[in-house]
């Protein structure tokens, strides 16, 4: 049997062209929750039950498999599907959650069009025929006025079902492509170029913890995000490894963990430099490690950083465009010259000034050790505020190894030097050892729990239907003057983009908005047509989706028919093309659809159909996925050398070829702007809703209302109490919310966990105040620039004072 490990190698353009081709956080009490079940009130089980059993949410990459129980037509209990693995056998507070928040006041009930002024929220209900020909009629008036290509289409994964989208392609829009996000993937824009990964997910699993000496978790908080994958965390610790957290707040994981490293947010690339700096000063590093299996005994031009070595053209196999590529030399120790890095008995020097054919060179090493002769510890703490002691505490526990690097998608992400960031992380693990051996690595483990993902099919659609130019939403908002019409499926506008009266005025100068969603999302009164998209329970066919996670094919099965007037997003989709005259070119129903995605010439799911994934229970272990740790990362990777490669020659440019520090764009300590706003405003996800999600579930309303949380010292000296309304403002905008007064919050800064729905905070929105310039810097990186929500500066006031 042959196994598939998601192990790749990709470029940013091959990303982008996988990505463009398939477009088309939890609980009361931690893990407490792992197998209970909610019920409504008075729920019994009864010989009149039916069962169905479907995955929950993509959102947060837990896919939770859940055993539905309905009676009368009405969902009455939600329990984690029965498995024999009990580590995928799963529901967290959102999960029960839905068995209420389904039929939540804030849901959208019938399709409507808007009667008032965009903003006004004045809308009436009309019929779906009304509703498809609206959208029809707006999308070819776009492209008979503008030409093809000027409609804007993206969906979310909330009101995203279970499909691949099909409609964004049949109108040949232009989408968001997901790896151009403009968050999330920070830290990965720095990890990637060193191991030609993606930069991401780990190439191993967090199965794999129990085998480290020390996991180093920087803006991670698994233990309220991802419950789910705490356990392997917990179970790490309880085989004895040590779990550093890294974080500004004193999260709940933080509170988990052995140990606590606290820092001024923003300047966790100082730390890692700190650490990489007294490494380098103590020898802590793996001499043997670097100089077979890194990059950095090659040899570069003093003057310039290029490398410096026989030069050779390459072709490109899939463009057929020709580069060139220039295979490094090193010193050889033996004969004292220079030598091809790869020629057989070849002893390179890993330090040293050399001159080859005339040409001053120094080793990549040597360039390290001069870059980072500054970044002290005492340095690192005048950033940080994190001791020196314990900055060179936590690097001889990392360097003695073996040790893993995870990181989350929060904190420094939604800061421009984000890359900077992973740079380090790739930088100091490639330094130590601790990459590719057991018990080593670095990226994000908490959502990523299986090495084996299968090939799955999908639905062709005629080559002349396709989506064009790849872009971010952020870069449509901020620089495209092309996108004439827009539909949301989800609340994109106002979680995609900051700043948002700059979104604001981009929506208002649009001929057509249209928003498909479950919730009376931030987005909708902005809008012209608003159509109610059904849950991910509710289904008109038996199937709604089948997928690919945590290394099981799990199927959506038939929980409830749609409530109220909603359809699900595949429905809405054909409803739109059909008014369009183009409903043939996709499936007639769900479970044709389902059936074309299972058909596939994978190994690891033949003889998988529907019928079999029905009689499972919805979900089947992929074939040969027994060997949950799969075989070592090893040491031979995709990069131009075959080796480790933490210096980045691409990024000379920009002064980061090695990652070097750079301030934050706004919250640097000297930002004169902190006269007037002088606290950091964070955001995170919390165990009470994936951003707007869940917002307007009354359960968990009951349990969370929306605040912005504040150090006790810094309430004091506003003046501000526990429980008061306040008013956090800067020069782009304003929005009220009550105040939480908070010792895990440092001096200094706010927080507030993500979004919510508008209606919750008198009508304002977080994202008034947020800080939306991207860094020039970022384009060059695989995932694009990062959105710097985290680096805005804020003050706080009582409301009316």
């Amino acid at each position: 049997m042959t196994k598939s490990i998601a192990r790749t190698a990709l470029t940013r353009r091959g990303f982008l062209k996988t990505a463009a081709a398939g477009m088309a956080g939890a609980g009361l009490s931690g893990l407490t929750l792992t197998g209970c079940a909610a019920t409504t009130p008075g729920a019994e089980d009864t010989s009149g039950d039916t069962l169905a059993y479907t995955y929950h949410n993509e959102h947060c990459l837990c896919n939770c498999m859940f055993q539905c129980t309905v009676r009368d037509g009405k969902l009455v209990k939600i329990q984690p599907r029965p498995n024999e693995d009990h580590r995928y056998q799963n529901v967290c507070l959102k999960g029960i959650s839905e068995i209420q928040n389904i039929y939540g006041e804030a849901r959208i009930q019938q399709p409507m069009k808007r009667v008032g002024e965009r903003g006004s929220g004045e809308f009436e209900a009309i019929s779906w025929d009304e509703a498809f020909q609206m959208c029809a009629d707006a999308f070819k008036a776009c492209d008979e006025t503008y030409g093809e290509g000027h409609i804007w289409m993206q969906f979310s994964t909330e009101a995203q079902q279970r499909f691949a989208p099909l409609l964004p392609s049949l109108v040949k829009a232009q989408t968001g492509i997901p790896p151009l996000n403009g968050y999330d993937m920070g830290q990965g824009n720095g990890q990637n170029q060193a191991f030609a990964w993606s930069g991401m997910f780990a190439q191993n699993t967090i199965w794999e913890w129990p085998m480290a000496r020390t996991v180093l978790m920087v803006n991670c908080n698994v233990v309220e995000t991802g419950m789910m994958w705490s356990r392997g965390m917990l179970d790490a610790q309880e085989a004895g490894t040590k779990i550093i957290v890294v974080d500004p707040r004193f999260s709940p994981t933080a509170a988990k963990a052995d140990e606590w490293v606290p820092l001024t947010a923003g300047t966790d690339p100082a730390l890692f430099m700190g650490m990489i700096h007294h490494i380098l000063e103590n020898d802590l590093y793996d001499r043997e490690h670097v100089i077979a299996h890194t990059a950095l005994p090659h040899l570069i031009d003093a003057a310039t950083g290029t490398t410096v070595g026989t030069s050779r053209e390459v072709q490109d196999p899939e463009t057929g465009e020709t580069s060139t590529v220039v295979d490094p030399y090193v010193w050889d120790a033996k004969s004292n010259t220079f030598k091809p890095y790869n020629q057989e008995g070849v002893e390179p020097e890993l330090e040293g000034t050399f001159k080859v054919n005339g040409v001053e060179c120094v080793t990549q090493f040597t360039k390290l050790k001069n870059d980072y002769a500054g970044y002290t510890l005492e340095w690192a703490e005048g950033i940080t505020g994190t001791p020196a002691a314990q900055i060179a505490q936590v690097a001889e526990e990392y360097a003695k190894g073996p040790s893993i690097i995870c990181n989350g998608v929060g904190g420094i992400d939604k800061f421009q030097a984000s890359d900077i960031a992973g740079h380090c992380y790739a930088l100091i693990a490639s330094l130590t050892g601790n990459y590719g051996k057991r018990g080593t690595g670095l990226g994000i483990y908490c959502y990523h729990t299986s090495l084996y993902e299968a090939a799955l099919g999908g639905w062709p659609l005629p080559e002349e239907y396709h989506v064009t130019a790849p872009m971010g939403f952020y870069d449509v908002v901020q620089k495209s003057d092309d996108v004439h019409a827009a539909m949301f499926f989800g609340d994109i506008p106002t979680q995609k983009a900051a700043n948002w009266a700059k979104t604001e005025e981009w929506l208002n100068s649009l001929d057509f908005v249209a928003l498909a969603d479950i919730y009376k999302s931030s987005v909708m009164d902005y809008v012209d047509l608003v159509l109610p998209v059904c849950s991910k329970l509710e289904c008109p066919d038996s199937v709604g989706g089948v997928k690919n996670a945590n290394g099981y094919i799990l199927q959506n099965q038939k929980v409830l028919d749609p409530l109220f007037e909603s359809k699900s997003d595949f429905y809405i989709e054909r409803g739109i093309a059909e008014a369009m005259g183009l409903g043939d070119l996709m499936p007639k129903d769900g479970e044709e659809y389902a059936r074309a995605i299972l058909t596939s010439d994978d190994p690891q799911i033949a003889g998988f159909t529907l019928e079999k994934l029905t009689e499972a229970n919805g979900a089947l272990k992929l074939l040969g996925s027994e060997d949950e740790l799969g075989p070592e990362v090893g040491f031979e990777y995709h990069t131009p050398t075959g080796k480790q490669e933490p210096y980045y020659e691409n990024m000379l440019k920009w002064g980061q070829a090695f990652p070097m520090w750079e301030e934050p764009n706004e919250t640097y300590a000297d930002n004169p702007l902190r006269e007037k706003y002088p606290l950091q405003f964070g955001q995170a996800r919390t165990r009470f809703r994936v951003h707007s999600a869940y917002s307007g579930a009354g359960w968990i309303q009951d349990l969370y209302e929306p605040h912005i949380e504040l150090n006790p010292v810094d309430a004091a000296e506003r003046g501000l109490s526990d429980g008061d309304q306040v008013e956090a403002f800067n020069d782009r905008g304003s929005f009220t919310t009550k105040l939480r007064v908070n010792n895990a919050i440092r001096p200094g800064s706010a927080f507030m966990a993500e979004s919510t729905y508008r209606q919750y905070m008198d009508g304002t929105m977080m994202q008034n105040v947020t800080n939306d310039q991207l860094s020039e810097r970022g384009y060059d990186l695989i995932f694009g620039p990062m959105i710097p929500y985290n680096d805005t500066l804020i003050e706080i006031k009582k409301v009316g004072a």
